[in-house]
């Protein structure tokens, strides 16, 4: 069940957006440049910002946004509890329905808000996905036309199939909080240090999913090449199949997620990987060396994934091409590749909303 000392709360908001942070006061400035005004008397949102010990600038920022007239919780730790724990924190203060963790890196158009909370309004959602587009060191955000395009969602391995590996991803997911309360998960501390904190209540809410949001217009931006230092293949290799099969159900929900990984998102990676030594590429060895024995009982990973990694340059740059074509057509299908392997009926269809008012 709901919490209903939240369920109950006179003033609760609909939608938290919570900021995790830590030592990247320019790039919290730029975003908080763009927020302050979507969020004046916008009663129905609250912002928090859980500043990891930053030792840069950050509480010098936040206090000169505060001065301007923004409403913000500001949660300063006295050490650096480090990502996982802050994302953690992050949603455990959260006070609103719908729980929008939100990159200090990554930007929202102007009018950006306006929309999501239309859209956090319309009907009960389970999950609400954000199509980003990407940017590097600048970047502009462009107002939203008029208009509204998405898809209601109401089978959970339709959605699935759309967002598979970007579960991961921050700043495209919505969550209900209430949904994720009502599963009673495992604690979600047990993932601190994985990386992949965040997959504990998005997996909850997937698991009783009932209905969901694909928000197709580009309301979000993700900042590319501004991170680093991790190991991606252990993160989005054993880290994310051992918490799929342990924390999704029912299977096949979790199936997708790993077929999508596999076909849509390893191939370009691993091609990255010849070609930057550096980045989220940390590992000692050489990539497929720890991915082979998680998925090598997977056809795509022998089909997609692998021929990037091992063949002539030239050869897996044409074998990569080959499979954004294939993907396309999938995607133009319906997914059906992203399902064969899995079990389980596909008894709803998704249907698009284009208007406001529905």
């Amino acid at each position: 069940m709901p919490d209903p000392s939240l369920a109950a709360h006179p003033f609760r908001p609909l939608l938290t957006i919570a900021i995790p942070t830590y030592n990247r006061a320019r790039c919290l400035r730029e975003l908080l440049s763009g927020l302050t005004d979507q969020l004046k008397n916008e009663s129905r949102v609250e912002l928090i910002i859980s500043d990891n010990c930053s030792p840069d600038e950050t509480p010098a920022v936040v206090k000169d946004f505060v001065a301007r007239g923004l409403q913000v919780r500001y949660i300063r730790n006295a050490t650096n509890i480090g990502p996982d724990a802050n994302f953690l924190q992050c949603f455990e203060q959260a006070q609103g329905k719908y729980v929008w963790l939100f990159s200090d890196d990554d930007s929202l158009v102007p009018g950006g808000i306006a929309k999501i909370v239309t859209y956090c309004e319309r009907a009960d959602y389970d999950l609400i996905w954000l199509s980003p587009s990407v940017f590097e060191e600048t970047h502009t955000p462009v107002s939203v036309v008029a208009r509204y395009d998405a898809i209601d969602i109401s089978d959970p391995k339709e959605y699935a199939k759309r967002i598979h590996v970007f579960f991961t991803f921050i700043t495209s997911n919505i969550i209900n909080k209430d949904t994720v309360l009502a599963a009673r998960p495992k604690p979600f501390s047990q993932l601190i240090g994985t990386g992949l904190v965040q997959l504990g209540w998005t997996y909850a809410a997937l698991s009783r999913y009932s209905r969901g949001l694909y928000i197709c217009e580009k309301l979000i931006a993700g900042r590319i090449n501004n991170s680093g230092g991790f190991s991606l293949s252990q993160i989005l290799g054993h880290n994310l199949v051992t918490i799929t099969k342990n924390w999704l159900q029912p299977d096949m929900l979790g199936q997708i997620v790993i077929n999508g990984t596999l076909q849509r998102y390893w191939p370009s990676m691993l091609f990255e990987c010849r070609n930057y030594s550096a980045g989220y590429f940390t590992d000692q060895t050489e990539p497929q060396t720890i991915l082979t024995p998680l998925f090598g009982d997977n056809p795509r990973y022998w089909i997609f994934a692998y021929p990037v990694a091992v063949l002539p340059y030239y050869l897996a740059a044409a074998w990569l091409c080959l499979t954004r074509v294939i993907n396309r057509l999938d995607r133009a299908a319906g997914y059906p590749t992203l399902s064969w392997g899995s079990q389980g009926p596909n008894t709803q269809k998704a249907t698009r909303n284009t208007n406001s008012r529905n």
